[in-house]
């Protein structure tokens, strides 16, 4: 075998006999699994198919690492998503290979993480993730918190399985057997509809409380219920929240509220107190509207959300800011509709100053936020004192008029107040040169 050496400082790329060898991890098919039935071993020749349409890199990435003696599997939520016929947001592949190894087998690819390290490998059009296979880890001391830091110990696949966090996200798929691999029972689940925890969910939750709130964003967006033991523990665990890491968390929020499952997540969230720990002015805001003896801003608000989530099926990708607006209306209701506003986009001490100080939210997405609704006042004609500067033909020329404009067509819609949107349409074309109004 020839060795690499290196020449002047630099490192020649390993040829393929000199890559590092596979660890020994023989992988074998769980006892506990059935044989699968007919229909599943059609649905999972289907997704096969499927992988070569949506994502041919992945075979691509795959194949390689399996002639430098690696085995690779698509794993998570890709798995369960092309399992019930929909489209994955993304590929994520687990191999036996290290990090550093994917990353001599690759170019095209760089090493990211610190609480987990991971590979990502750059095509034109797409980014594939590959993880090494975790193993069990460092247990934790009599007495000691249960909050994981770091998770860099590899394993085996069924190792690495059982340290993910609910059985539908635990899932392989063997391209080049074209067979799933379920050490977890998620295939079961998945015909159950319901979102289960890898082990005990009181320790789960514990070690991540993040988790609680990816178990609300997979129910709301799949249509899943939360198993009766999942739902106490989120109970009783609920302030473990505070532990997590505000960015984790505001990147949480914004993929719940995406993906059409903005209403039912929210909900969810309401319910079990998880959104008085996150976001305890929403949670107050909310109350009041409840405790109101006219309920139109509490159906309001579901529906207006439920307008969100059908644009979102229906293909159109919301920005974070339109995200925000919807899911924090409750804290600007009152300006809106009095027309008196506690702040203005200048001074900005409104009820979105200690959210955004909070989860760390980019300033970008706060003053997207903060125009949005003070749009609205202008589209319904409600601001009150010194008349804003610019035309309607000015105002649609805004970055976020798009979004402004979509919030108020649902707004308006939920209050059964359809005419605000055809007096603006009526004004703003009859400012327009030429229309017999007066030009801005």
């Amino acid at each position: 075998m020839r060795r690499t050496v290196s020449l002047r400082g630099r490192r020649r790329r390993p040829r393929p006999e000199a890559a590092e060898a596979a660890p020994e991890n023989e992988i074998a098919a769980p006892a506990t699994v059935a044989p699968p039935t007919p229909e599943e071993l059609r649905r999972q020749a289907a997704v096969q198919e499927r992988i070569q349409d949506l994502c041919p890199e992945a075979p691509r990435v795959i194949g390689r690492l399996s002639r430098f003696g690696f085995r690779t599997y698509l794993c998570g939520g890709s798995v369960r998503d092309l399992l019930l016929g929909l489209r994955p947001k993304d590929f994520d592949l687990a191999t036996d290979a290290t990090p550093r190894q994917v990353k001599r087998t690759f170019r095209n690819s760089r090493i990211i993480g610190r609480r987990f390290r991971l590979v990502q490998i750059t095509f034109p059009d797409k980014i594939l993730e590959v993880s090494t296979f975790r193993g069990a880890g460092e247990p934790a001391g009599e007495g000691a918190d249960l909050l994981i830091v770091q998770d860099n110990t590899f394993g085996t696949p069924e190792e690495d399985a059982v340290r993910r966090d609910f059985t539908v996200n635990g899932l392989y798929y063997d391209l080049e057997a074209g067979r799933v691999i379920d050490f977890v029972g998620g295939l079961r689940d998945l015909e159950r509809r319901v979102i289960e925890t890898i082990g005990d969910p009181w320790v789960r939750f514990r070690e991540d409380p993040v988790r609680m709130l990816r178990a609300v964003k997979f129910a709301s967006r799949l249509g899943f219920r939360l198993a009766d033991d999942v739902y106490q523990s989120i109970l009783d665990c609920r302030d473990e929240l505070k532990k997590a890491a505000p960015a984790r968390v505001y990147e949480e929020i914004i993929r719940l509220t995406n993906m059409g499952g903005a209403c039912d997540a929210l909900r969810l969230l309401y319910r079990t107190g998880l959104l008085a720990v996150i976001l305890p002015e929403l949670a107050a805001a909310l109350d009041a509207f409840a405790k109101r003896e006219d309920p139109e801003a509490w159906t309001a608000y579901w529906e207006m959300l439920r307008g969100l989530d059908a644009a979102t099926r229906a293909g159109e990708v919301p920005s974070n800011a339109r995200l925000l607006a919807f899911a924090l209306w409750p804290l600007f209701e009152t300006e809106i509709e009095t027309g008196q506003p506690a702040s203005t986009p200048d001074e900005p001490e409104d009820g979105l100053a200690p959210i955004a100080g909070r989860l760390r939210m980019s300033r970008r997405d706060a003053y997207l936020v903060r125009q949005i609704m003070y749009a609205q006042r202008r589209f319904s004609s409600k601001t009150k004192g010194r008349r804003r500067k610019g035309s309607p033909q000015q105002l649609s020329q805004r970055d976020w008029f798009d979004d402004a404009w979509f919030f108020f067509t649902l707004r308006a819609r939920a209050f059964g107040r359809d005419d605000e949107v055809a007096a603006y349409e009526s004004s703003r074309r009859a400012r327009e040169p030429g229309a017999g109004g007066d030009a801005a």
